[in-house]
């Protein structure tokens, strides 16, 4: 068996790992390395989709791997494609760092993943905006069609006969799947996003370990210590670690923040909580304290659209929370009344069926088509809602959304005085987080509103991860997703 870091290598993140045994190939993971893109490019300065590979291929962004790139790609770059090149991703979880870079990938090569992996991946697809977010689907790019004027048309992915659905198998505890010479066998394990998992790998000689991302300390630790026992029976050849806090010795505790946030929020007003939108489980510790406070949980679109679309899988039931609906495009959330008026004066002669009808189509057009459904409603609010009893609400918020504190804010400033914004995030990894930090604090001191921290990681501490590979005990540890390989061997 062979093994070969294509991304994560000394590096914190960027997950790509090819494992191959006879003819067989898979890769573990395909992943964004979030500070090397950082390196090289920012918000305003983005990766080309006219060059296809080619920026990727430059900065070393992109393994450069025969066989495993869309065809599409490869043309338009004037490169010949080639035969598949691997037999299968199998993914950990849908994470950025590990699953940002499917887009890339030939349309025939299957994913094979955890259900909530699949769904989460579909959410980010169909409220996304980016040029790279095409997880589950694939677009033929760089083609063209001829149309209804005997021309030629780009494609887009309104032209549906040029999109393809990729091929995902959904993986279930306890069923091995075979691929070629493998035999590979999903763990559950804890993560700050639903569906994480670790793969055993299994060839009729030795046998490898891929953590994936992991802790002990979530709400569902005991999947992680499930899989400390599953990996050890393996008696593995290769176990691939990760080490994200390999040289930190704090333990965490999503129990921790509960209790912390419990507190920071006695006397408050508003309350406003920054936390990874994916982490449904921070979600779900965020709805315990505010229904222990007599408040109620409000979330933003994208989060009522994650939530309903997990259904079950969720442990936070989207029937239990407030969706806020922001002013967009034209601002037209709230302005039914006016709109009523002028409907009835401009348009005197339309159908009365019509009229009525009229000022939700209105509104909705300031809304992207997956978001229709969330504007109007028993659970919906706004920020004048939020202005008339601020007190009774725990906002959950991120910096992306800080400017909806300017609609919150009522004449006199008297709504978010005594608010507090409590940061449930890890803190800044790059020059660009560290700017958008500061930008976040001169919003808040522009408001009066003090910030304070209550968080838990997503990843196990430095002696937990030496109790782990000390249970496992495999032949050789490979460290993946650290900064500090070497403290694996000290």
């Amino acid at each position: 068996m062979d093994i070969n870091l294509l991304g994560g290598d000394g590096e914190i993140g960027g997950n790509k790992v090819l494992v191959t045994h006879n003819n067989t190939k898979i890769l573990l993971d395909f992943g964004m390395c979030f500070s090397r893109v950082g390196t090289y490019f920012c918000e305003f300065l983005k990766p080309r989709k006219c060059t296809s590979l080619k920026d990727f291929f430059e900065f070393d962004l992109l393994p450069e791997m025969s066989g495993i790139y869309r065809e599409d790609y490869l043309r338009h770059m004037g490169k010949d494609t080639q035969e598949r090149g691997a037999d299968a991703l199998f993914l950990s979880h849908a994470h950025m760092d590990h699953a940002g870079y499917i887009h890339f990938l030939r349309k025939d090569i299957p994913i094979y993943c955890t259900k909530e992996t699949k769904v989460i991946l579909e959410c980010m697809e169909e409220t996304g905006r980016g040029s790279f977010s095409e997880f589950c689907t694939c677009c033929e790019a760089f083609a063209f069609y001829k149309n209804t004027r005997g021309g030629l048309s780009r494609v887009k992915k309104k032209n549906t006969d040029f999109v393809k659905e990729r091929q995902y198998i959904v993986m279930e505890e306890g069923k091995p799947v075979d691929v070629g010479s493998f035999e590979v066998e999903m763990v559950p394990v804890d993560h700050s996003i639903p569906g994480a998992c670790a793969f055993i790998m299994y060839s009729n000689n030795e046998t490898a370990v891929y953590s994936g991302d992991l802790r002990f300390h979530g709400l569902n630790g005991e999947q992680s210590e499930a899989f400390v026992e599953k990996a050890k029976e393996a008696k593995p050849n290769y176990f691939i670690c990760e080490g994200t806090r390999i040289d930190e010795t704090k333990k965490d505790s999503e129990k921790s923040v509960e209790k912390r946030i419990k507190e920071l929020i006695q006397g408050k007003n508003l309350v406003f909580v920054e936390h990874p939108k994916r982490d449904i489980d921070r979600a779900k510790t965020i709805y315990d304290v505010a229904v222990d406070n007599n408040r109620e949980f409000v979330v933003d679109l994208k989060l009522a659209f994650l939530l309903e679309n997990l259904g079950d899988m969720s442990p936070l039931n989207p029937k239990n929370v407030k969706i806020l609906v922001p002013y967009k495009n034209w601002g037209l959330i709230d302005k039914e009344k006016e709109l009523k008026d002028l409907i009835e004066t401009e348009c005197k002669d339309l159908d009365p069926a019509k009229k009525d009808k009229l000022p939700g189509d209105l509104i909705k057009q300031d809304y992207m088509t997956w978001e229709r459904d969330y504007i109007f409603g028993d659970k919906t609010l706004t920020c004048e809602d939020l202005k008339k009893n601020p007190g009774n609400y725990i906002v959950s918020t991120s910096f992306w959304e800080i400017s909806q504190l300017v609609d919150i804010k009522p004449e006199g400033n008297t709504c978010i005085e005594h608010a507090i914004w409590i940061k449930s995030t890890c803190e800044p990894f790059s020059d660009e987080m560290e700017l958008d930090e500061k930008r976040k604090k001169a919003w808040l001191d522009h408001f009066g509103i003090e910030q304070k921290e209550a968080h838990a990681s997503g990843h196990a501490s430095g002696p937990e991860i030496r109790e782990m590979i000390q249970d496992i005990n495999p032949g050789t540890v490979i460290p993946i997703h650290t900064e500090h390989p070497h403290m694996f061997y000290s």
